[in-house]
């Protein structure tokens, strides 16, 4: 279920997750955006966070840069910390279940959320295919509670079904083995009835 936090839609785990954590970084000494950076990198070790929000900034799947003064906000006020922890828990999630490689299967080189000056919540990513290299960008509405984080796990939805019906396709193939293999064997045993009725007639003949 989807819980609406100041500006911006969140998963329920992302809710909990945040309001249980959102008095953890008050009282910090130092740069704001610095203190606030460091904290986060602390409980997301597996992400990279920066204050670069300029798109395809970033080596790896796991970029989320953060416009400094989004930084201060959430150092200095507890509801938009709430709201931007909560985001980045989300977006954790989606960079956790990305797959490897997109629907055309191109393979994904780097990835990174963008959480602008603004507020406003976007993405890029860096892909390869054939030699090539492409590059896009996303503009995600953190404000409709499906469609941002629908949007980028899009492509994961996608493959799943593909692998459903692959499987389902792999199961009519061996039913249908299975009943040829039965039609085989039902054949043989008529042939074997058929040869002894034969040889019983040559017994009688003889």
């Amino acid at each position: 279920m989807a819980v609406k936090v100041g500006n911006s839609w969140v998963s329920e785990a992302a809710y909990t997750y945040a309001k249980s954590r959102v008095n953890e970084n008050a009282g910090s000494e130092g740069k704001q955006e610095d203190s606030m950076l460091s904290k986060l990198s602390e409980k997301y070790p597996d992400l990279q966070f920066s204050t670069n929000t300029a798109p395809f900034s970033g080596d790896g799947r796991n970029n989320i840069g953060i416009a400094p003064n989004i930084l201060k906000e959430m150092e200095n006020d507890p509801e938009k910390r709430l709201e931007y922890e909560a985001l980045i828990y989300d977006c954790n999630q989606a960079i956790k279940n990305m797959p490897a490689t997109t629907q055309n299967g191109s393979t994904i080189k780097s990835f990174g959320f963008i959480i602008n000056s603004d507020g406003s919540l976007g993405a890029w990513s860096i892909s390869e295919s054939g030699g090539n290299t492409n590059r896009n960008r996303y503009s995600l509405d953190k404000k409709d509670k499906d469609s941002w984080l629908d949007k980028i796990l899009e492509k994961k939805k996608q493959k799943k079904l593909e692998e459903k019906k692959l499987e389902e396709k792999r199961q009519i193939k061996k039913e249908e083995q299975a009943e040829l293999q039965e039609k085989l064997m039902e054949a043989a045993g008529s042939t074997k009835d058929q040869t002894q009725i034969a040889g019983s007639i040559v017994d009688l003949k003889a």
